[in-house]
């Protein structure tokens, strides 16, 4: 279980690794918020209404590499967008929780409906509204272009901004801290010329 007291490893770029890892490895969900992590935090809008998401290819690739190594993807917003289920999707992410003001509520609803506890499970969040989760979850990522007040929560501050890479950043962190990234690239060094079996 998490200690209630955040472990600040982002502040100290020397910080042991060690400590770091012993909470990566346990991950088995991974949760992020949208707006300002999946994207750029900038919300745009066309004359009709219709709202417009930018999201990074390289991002929605990490996610789909962390499925493919067994760890599931979860996304919990603040604000609701018909862009944001596009995505999802997409990438087929099934737990998506969108327009939640109190994100504590859907992360508790994810550990009660997959059994998880707080240890196996990572978020990532950029603004004041994702700190109560971030204080329960094992790994608590936050990006660069957040709100500062959330730094002393995050055990990682990613070096890519929110919507720049940030996600694919944290992605291949957990495979190659849980030993699953040789794994997930044997599909892109193959020998396509080479027969199977």
């Amino acid at each position: 279980m998490p200690d209630s007291k955040p472990v600040t490893l982002a502040q100290n770029i020397d910080a042991p690794k060690a400590e770091l890892k012993q909470r990566i490895l346990p991950v088995r969900m991974m949760i992020f918020d949208v707006d300002g992590v999946l994207t750029d935090g900038r919300v745009i809008y066309t004359d009709d209404g219709a709202e417009i998401k930018e999201f990074d290819a390289q991002d929605g690739h990490g996610i789909k590499l962390l499925q493919r190594a067994g760890i599931e993807v979860a996304l919990i917003s603040g604000r609701a967008c018909r862009a944001v289920e596009h995505r999802a999707l997409g990438l087929g992410i099934v737990r998506v929780y969108q327009g939640s003001k109190v994100k504590i509520e859907p992360y508790e609803q994810l550990l009660a409906d997959t059994g998880l506890k707080e240890h196996e499970t990572g978020f990532m969040g950029d603004d004041l509204i994702d700190i109560p989760v971030m204080r329960r979850a094992g790994f608590a990522v936050a990006v660069p272009n957040g709100a500062p007040h959330i730094f002393p929560y995050a055990h990682y501050i990613t070096r890519a901004s929110g919507g720049r890479g940030a996600a694919r950043e944290v992605c291949e962190m957990i495979l190659r801290v849980q030993g699953l990234w040789e794994s997930v690239m044997e599909r892109y060094l193959a020998d396509p010329l080479k027969p199977a079996g």
